[in-house]
């Protein structure tokens, strides 16, 4: 079985591309896989988003704005996830769509929407949302990216629980072009190179180990 780690901002479009495009590839695949989406935003991250949005990062007033929605948008994902985790990534996946693809404005509206289309109720999420067991958690993900020097969102970490002394990998690099078909082509050709097993063999990803990792 693998065990994937996507740090994503939970509201980028990019971000949105290289989920589907490994869920495509571990369902393709037939691989087991248990999947943490851990929610990631930084100094870094935050201006990759803002220039990918066509906003000048050195706006104070809209990088303010940005951050804030991106905050709310992770304790919306993790007040979701009392809910069930399934349901909380198909929140998550859906309201990156609605504000990117569908291009609305992610507002209480756009919000619902994404709720009701992942089967969740939306009352008890905009209640969780603002509970010390949220902040927790989106502190506790912030802590985890921090440690493992995560840099950029989307990053894929991927660990192989069938041989716990295989060395994991970290992907971050998946292509220059915007376009979700060749992400897909892209990320599958490392993963077929590259897979846990033959990490070794992969010079442009990081190989970490899972004792390291999951503190």
């Amino acid at each position: 079985m693998w065990e994937v780690f996507l740090y994503i901002n939970p509201l980028c479009s990019y971000c949105l591309k290289v989920e589907r495009s490994i869920i495509d590839f571990t369902r393709k695949n037939n691989i087991d896989t248990q999947y943490h989406f851990v929610t990631t935003y930084n100094m870094a991250t935050i201006t990759d988003y803002m220039l990918m949005k066509g906003f000048n990062p050195n706006n104070i007033e809209k990088r303010n704005e940005v951050t804030e929605n991106i905050y709310e948008a992770a304790c919306l994902y993790k007040a979701a996830a009392c809910q069930g985790n399934k349901k909380a990534r198909s929140f998550l996946m859906n309201i990156q769509n609605e504000v990117n693809i569908e291009e609305k404005p992610f507002c209480e509206d756009t919000i619902k929407t994404a709720v009701e289309n992942s089967g969740l109720d939306f009352k008890a999420i905009i209640t969780e949302k603002n509970s010390e067991g949220v902040k927790r958690a989106v502190k506790k993900d912030q802590e985890l990216t921090c440690e493992m020097n995560i840099e950029k969102a989307p990053t894929v970490v991927i660990f192989d629980d069938d041989d716990p002394r295989k060395p994991g990998l970290m992907i971050n690099k998946f292509g220059g072009d915007t376009s979700e078909d060749i992400i897909s082509e892209n990320l599958t050709e490392m993963l077929e190179k590259t897979m846990p097993h033959k990490a070794a063999n992969g010079s442009e990803n990081r190989i970490i180990r899972m004792d390291n990792f999951r503190r």
